[in-house]
Order: C-alpha cells, then sequence, then structure tokens
C-alpha cells in the first residue's frame, strides 16, 4: 500500500507540468500522491528525501505516459532513471535480452506493455505511482481510457479545449514543426486564430511535399520558416547519443525526430510544438471508412485479422534469413512467434475493432514509440503537444468513428479556426489545390488519392551510401549474438543491389549502437 504520510523535500519534473516544485510538494503533502497523476502537462515526477539515509522515493507518472522513466529492484535496492543502461550498470547485474521485447521492436517498432530490452528491468506505467520504502516495492497504475465519462459527442467543445492548451503552452515565442499534415496544422489554425505568430520549421529538402506546403503556408501568413536539411554527417555525429537515450527502442529509420529540432537551433525559452497524440483523433491504422465500421461488430476476428495481416506485410527477415538469428530470436520471428504475438496484440487492443485500434495507439504505440520521438525532441528544446490536454483526450474519445474516420475531426478544427489553410494541398488529398472540409466518399482508395507526396525520408539512398555500407560492416561482428555476420553482408549487398532493405538495414543499425552504448557505459 502506497504511504502517503511519507515527508519528501525534494521533487524532480522530467517533462512538464503546470505546477511550481513547491506547488508540487505542497500538494503532495495536503492531498496524497494520487493527486498528482492528472496535472495539466506531461511528466514524471520523482519525489526523493534529501536526508534520510534510506533510498526511499516516491515516482508519479501522467496517465499518457510519453516521459519514459525505468525501475529494477535488486539485493533489497530500488535503482531508478531514465536510462536503462545506467540502471543495470548501477544495480551491477549482467546483460538479459527481453527476447519478447526485441521481438515487438522488430516486427512493430515499438515495444509493448511496461518491457524494456532488458528482462529485469520495467517501464513505471502511464497514470502510476510507485513508492519505494523500508526496501518494499508497491506500484499503483490504471488506463486512463476506462475513466473517461460517457458525454454526448462535443466536436466543437474539443476544438475548445484544443485552443486553451495552445494558448497556455505558448509563450512569447513559439516555434511549430509544420508539415503537410493533418497534426500540425491543426495546431497552427488554433494559433492564428489566438493571434499567435511562431517560428515555423520543416524537414526535408526543397522537393518534398511538406516543405512545399510549408512555404505556401508560411508566405500566406508571414510566418518565418526555416527548412531544416539533414545528412550523413549529422547521422553519425549523433547516433549514440540518439541509442542511448532512447534505451535502444527507436529503429535508426525515426532518428530525425532527434536531429532536425537540434539542428533547427530553437531557442531556450521557446515552446516547440509538435503533433504527437493528433493520431488520437483519427483511425491511425485503420482508416477506411465503412469497412472499419463493419469491423467494429466483428471484433474478435477483425482484430485477429488485423495483426496477422499487419505482422506479416513487411517482414524485416524473410523467412530464409531466420536460420541466421539466435535461436530465441527466429523463435519470435517464425510463424509460432508472430502467432503468439499476434494473440497478445488481439488481447490488449480493447474493445471493438475501430476503438480498440484506438486504444492499443494511446496506451501501447504513444508510451513506447512516440514517447521515444518525445524524449529526442526535449534533448533539444521545450517541446510541447496541446493534444495531451486531458479535456480534448476526453472529448476525443466520446466522438462517433465518423469524426475520426477521414480525419474529419481535424478539418472540422481547422475550418472552425482559420479556413484559409484549408486552401493548401493535403497529403494523398483528392483535390491537389487543397484541403477538403469533409472527406469524400471512398476517400482512402488509390484513385481518390491524387495528390503525388515526396517524402523527406531519404534513408533508402542513404544506406546505399558507402559511408552506411562501410560503417555496418565493419561493426557487423558487434551484433553477432543476436544475427549471423554474413547475413549482415547479405542485407547489404541486396540493398545496394536495388532491393528495399531499408527496414532491415535500420534495425541492425539500432541494435549496433546500442552494443556500444551498452557494452561501453557497463565496461
Amino acid at each position: 500500500m502506497i504511504n502517503s504520510n511519507t515527508s519528501y523535500s525534494q521533487v524532480k519534473v522530467i517533462g512538464y507540468c503546470s505546477s511550481s516544485r513547491d506547488e508540487l510538494l505542497g500538494k503532495l503533502r495536503q492531498a496524497g500522491p494520487g493527486s498528482l497523476k492528472d496535472l495539466p502537462g506531461e511528466y514524471t515526477l520523482v519525489f526523493t528525501n534529501e536526508h534520510s539515509e534510506q533510498d526511499d522515493c516516491l515516482i508519479v507518472t501522467s496517465p499518457v505516459g510519453a516521459m519514459h522513466y525505468f525501475y529494477c529492484c535488486h539485493k533489497d535496492k530500488l535503482f531508478h532513471g531514465n536510462e536503462v543502461q545506467r540502471i543495470y550498470k548501477e544495480a551491477g547485474i549482467e546483460w538479459e535480452w527481453n527476447w519478447s521485447a526485441l521481438g515487438d521492436l522488430c516486427q512493430l517498432e515499438n515495444l509493448t506493455d511496461n518491457k524494456t530490452l532488458h528482462t529485469k528491468i520495467h517501464r513505471i506505467p502511464p497514470g502510476a505511482v510507485l513508492q519505494y520504502q523500508n526496501k518494499e516495492l508497491n506500484i499503483s497504475s490504471h488506463q486512463y481510457v476506462d475513466f473517461i465519462q460517457p458525454d454526448f459527442a462535443d466536436p466543437e467543445g474539443a476544438v475548445d479545449a484544443f485552443n486553451r492548451e495552445v494558448a497556455k503552452w505558448s509563450g512569447d515565442t513559439p516555434t511549430l514543426s509544420l508539415s503537410g499534415g493533418f497534426d500540425s496544422r491543426v495546431i497552427l489554425s488554433s494559433m492564428l486564430k489566438q493571434g499567435i505568430k511562431p517560428l515555423l520549421i520543416t524537414i526535408g529538402n526543397s522537393d518534398s511535399s511538406d516543405v512545399q506546403t510549408a512555404k505556401q503556408i508560411s508566405r500566406e501568413f508571414g510566418l518565418e520558416h526555416r527548412l531544416v536539411r539533414l545528412t550523413t554527417d549529422d547521422f553519425f555525429t549523433n547516433a549514440r547519443s540518439i541509442s542511448q537515450i532512447t534505451n535502444g527502442t527507436k529503429t535508426a529509420w525515426h532518428w530525425h525526430t532527434y536531429l532536425y529540432p537540434l539542428k533547427a537551433d530553437i531557442k531556450d525559452r521557446s515552446s516547440f510544438f509538435v503533433g504527437t497524440l493528433g493520431e488520437f483523433a483519427r483511425c491511425y491504422y485503420f482508416d477506411k471508412g465503412s469497412i472499419g465500421r463493419v469491423a467494429n461488430s466483428f471484433p474478435g476476428f477483425a482484430l485477429h485479422k488485423f495483426w496477422d495481416l499487419k505482422l506479416h506485410r513487411h517482414p524485416t527477415f524473410e523467412k530464409d534469413e531466420l536460420e541466421q538469428l539466435n535461436p530465441k530470436f527466429k523463435g519470435q520471428l517464425s510463424e509460432q512467434g508472430i502467432s503468439n504475438r499476434v494473440n497478445r496484440l488481439s488481447t490488449i487492443s480493447k474493445g471493438k475493432f475501430l476503438p480498440a485500434l484506438t486504444r492499443y495507439y494511446f496506451e501501447q504505440r504513444v508510451p513506447n514509440f512516440y514517447a521515444n520521438g518525445i524524449r529526442m525532441y526535449q534533448a533539444s528544446s521545450n517541446w510541447r503537444s496541446p493534444f495531451h490536454s486531458r479535456e480534448w483526450i476526453n472529448k476525443i474519445w466520446n466522438l462517433s468513428d465518423n469524426w475520426k474516420l477521414g480525419s474529419n475531426w481535424h478539418r472540422y478544427a481547422i475550418s472552425r479556426n482559420a479556413p484559409k489553410l484549408l486552401e493548401f494541398p493535403e497529403e494523398n488529398g483528392f483535390d491537389s489545390r487543397r484541403m477538403l472540409s469533409k472527406a469524400p466518399p471512398l476517400y482512402w482508395t488509390p484513385f481518390m488519392r491524387r495528390t503525388p507526396y515526396v517524402s523527406y525520408d531519404l534513408s533508402s539512398d542513404w544506406y546505399r551510401q558507402s559511408e552506411i555500407q562501410d560503417y555496418i560492416s565493419s561493426n557487423r561482428n558487434m551484433i553477432g549474438d543476436l544475427v549471423d555476420p554474413d547475413l549482415v553482408v547479405k542485407v547489404l549487398r541486396e540493398h545496394q543491389n536495388g532491393v528495399d532493405r531499408t527496414r532491415s538495414l535500420a534495425f541492425l543499425l539500432t541494435l549496433i549502437y546500442w552494443q556500444q552504448v551498452r557494452t561501453t557505459n557497463h565496461a
């Protein structure tokens, strides 16, 4: 049981919170740890007592759980922090691969539940209170969605809640990561409505769709726009830092999240707005109109089929390559391993088909995959995401699927806040000149997606360059306990010859850098 009577004198705030440190300590003393789980902001709070010789502590995480924090109990001591390799070094334990977690990373690009890549180190869950006192560990948590009260659909109220959140964190000189997509355009619409003029930054080359759209928008509204181009030098310079702060669980395919705000050189006091969690208002995993609504009637079958197709669609390693993997790793990627993962994912995706996938996104993808992205943002900026507003989350959860399919709530928010923003192209949109205020019928089919999209992602070309090819080849023995070095050479050669093995090479690079980080820090 959590002891509410313990007095703590210090608190460390990881992330951002509306309350000062003194206010947090006062609230803890007056109302107990439960009062700290749902404050405005996104945070992990670590309470300690500087006058105690014990390693007693109290740790509180906010409901979305986007600020990673880990713990390990070993020999009647609690070891905790936000870097896994430091925890196992301080605890004096050997490295033990969590094979299920490694399989998740390979197939899903994110971990699930509260796993790390080490079997004995765990992530503190979202909405949790963990207390370690007198050599006893107590932890309680709940899944936020289960406590959202049913209410009438209020899309306008969701816009109002969102606008209040934008105003709360904007400050005097906000920066916005602007792409051609929906999430960042909703944030910009809110800022424009409220007279806030952000600095816009966009990643990509001048011919990418995101950059073209962002340039048009910046010119129309007289906003400063900064283009950030990434190079392989940026990649190599920062790769080990990225691996360390993401604990080896963000594949190299997505390391631009760290690089571009760093290279944009955002001002120290500027709030850096990103669209994290915006997909909560969209059917992120299955945005296919009426097919999703039909699948709601057969959730068990539909979820199982969805996960089975997803895990088989883009394999990191081909079937004939599995024999060249560590047997325990191979077991995770074999047909039996995939079947086990399908069953587990179907179980943790709760409810009807579309709401179940939204819950998976909120309860698994966000606190694992996107939380890593947030950690990367935080390394060089004061990141903020208005989509983390609990009031907004509550209202969005109570909207029908019709508001989420085709990004219809996003379209509504833009048209209500700053309708002129609809006059710019939409990614994969039907009308190449503008964004529609409502998704057209069959919007998800190929013949309705008439706007060509040129990606900012240059990973496929990067992995054909000699610098990365040589680096992977020369370091392939570092991961010899997981992947046969001959298989690494095969994948490199295939990619060089035109077969797209970007996913495989990104995963191998991730493993190489993680092995470097954990062995160096554990020397």
